[in-house]
């Protein structure tokens, strides 16, 4: 009798390990294991390239931004503005909805020391002169006067990528400018929905 006690908790033992190999009969010694990862909505913006132009030339001064030289800005016969346009491809990935924004900061070229009140008139000086930005991106193509609205937005639900296109025109004429260096800073921004 005391071998039948001793032997009773393994026979238990035998039979709960029995038992659990039981409870699950399609076990066949394979785990899994999940891989996870998160690829954050990005927009990336490379360095632009003129794609053509007139009275106009563009060069890069670092990985996302360049210059728009205007050849002869004034004519030096009537003192009023050439027309100029420069057309740029700026190459951009965006993984998520997305809004373009371009922004000229003065809202059109601005004589240094100038004030934009000051502008192009047929019967005085001027100092400042607005000017046309258009944008074609991801289909959808937007175009601003600077004198009329300073900001150009598109906005698009979906990822892209490819160039956007981005073309500045000066008007000619308009009246007489006085003379000194003429400026804005365009600042073109994507920014990808969270």
């Amino acid at each position: 009798m005391h071998r039948s006690v001793l032997i009773l908790p393994v026979l238990l033992a035998t039979t709960v390990a029995a038992q659990a190999q039981t409870i699950n009969p399609n076990d066949t010694g394979q785990g899994r294991l999940e891989i996870a990862g998160r690829a954050p909505p990005a927009c990336v913006l490379n360095a632009p390239t003129a794609s053509g132009g007139q009275n106009a030339s563009f060069s890069s001064t670092g990985a996302a931004s360049g210059e728009i030289r205007i050849t002869e800005f004034g004519d030096p016969q009537t003192a009023q503005p050439r027309g100029a346009t420069i057309n740029l491809a700026l190459p951009v990935i965006c993984n998520a909805a997305h809004k373009l924004t371009i922004t000229s900061t003065n809202g059109g070229l601005l004589r240094d020391g100038g004030t934009a009140r000051n502008r192009q008139s047929p019967t005085g000086f001027g100092e400042f002169v607005g000017y046309q930005i258009s944008a074609t991106w991801a289909g959808q193509n937007a175009s601003t006067l600077t004198t009329t609205n300073s900001v150009l937005a598109i906005a698009t639900a979906d990822g892209g990528a490819g160039d956007m296109g981005l073309t500045i025109a000066v008007p000619p004429g308009g009246g007489p400018l006085i003379a000194g260096r003429y400026a804005d800073t365009v600042t073109v921004q994507f920014e990808a929905a969270f």
